[in-house]
């Protein structure tokens, strides 16, 4: 599934899911102060594995893994450390169940393990080892990116996303410094608004020709959240910056899948 995964990451576009995490708070009523999504994994997987198949019914290709709090650093909060292989297997159970045999499943871990660099490379392995497709380093400072590429892309056998919340301005020495570092793919994540994200985007199309990530927040729980419609009106704009890899972050749902899905149906893709 890996070279299945990078021949169709570097064709593209592919589409991705929506959020898990807002979505366990906001429908759920996961409380974050004492209680974190990655250990749903294990307490609850039949509401995860249920927002999964709803992302793969609106036509989301590529799933990620329930795991961005899953490193060892962070699940000793928890007290829950001892725990972190099985739960990282199961999110990679659950995603792969509902992804079948046509979509992808990528690997989500959060900078939080940048406080152990070494849970970088712990977590990379158990979820390389339980099947994922792909790694995705989201909403990383590009310092934490560096240390994250640097403990896991020398054993990596898999493709290695990064995805920054904030880029510079003048963003080609950032995409040099990644990609000579191993990065597959560069993109941004958690940045709100579609606009927003695309502007970023189209900067960083200037100075690379790698797959990009594009995957905005559409607002946050309490907050009035962008529309789906609205979510979707950049889709030809998306298109042009292809190989693209499109989906939602805080606030997205299915629903957003589905209108960006049929965008870019309407645009005559022949997706």
């Amino acid at each position: 599934m890996t070279d299945r995964f990078r021949a169709a990451m570097t064709r593209g576009p592919l589409l991705l899911d929506a959020a898990m995490g807002t979505r366990l708070v906001g429908e759920q009523g996961l409380r974050l102060a004492d209680d974190d999504p990655a250990l749903w994994n294990l307490s609850v997987p039949e509401v995860i594995a249920a927002i999964h198949r709803r992302d793969i019914a609106a036509g989301a290709e590529v799933l990620l893994t329930n795991t961005f709090g899953a490193n060892r650093n962070w699940l000793s909060r928890f007290g829950r450390a001892d725990e972190f292989a099985t739960i990282n297997r199961r999110a990679v159970e659950l995603a792969r169940r509902e992804a079948g045999t046509n979509g992808f499943v990528v690997g989500s871990i959060s900078p939080m393990a940048a406080e152990a660099p070494r849970s970088y490379r712990e977590q990379a392995e158990v979820l390389v080892d339980a099947g994922v497709d792909g790694l995705l380093f989201e909403t990383h400072r590009l310092d934490q990116a560096e240390v994250a590429l640097g403990e896991v892309a020398p054993s990596s056998s898999v493709p290695l996303l990064v995805s920054l919340f904030a880029w510079p301005e003048s963003p080609r020495e950032a995409v040099c410094r990644l990609a000579d570092r191993g990065a597959s793919a560069v993109g941004l994540n958690c940045v709100v608004g579609m606009k927003s994200a695309l502007r970023i985007a189209e900067s960083l199309r200037q100075v690379t020709g790698l797959p990009l990530i594009v995957k905005p927040s559409v607002g946050f729980p309490g907050e009035v959240m962008a529309s789906p419609a609205s979510f979707a009106r950049e889709a030809a704009a998306l298109l042009a910056l292809a190989p693209v890899m499109v989906g939602g972050c805080c606030g997205s749902n299915e629903s957003h899948v589905a209108a960006l899905r049929a965008a870019w149906y309407h645009g005559g893709t022949g997706r």
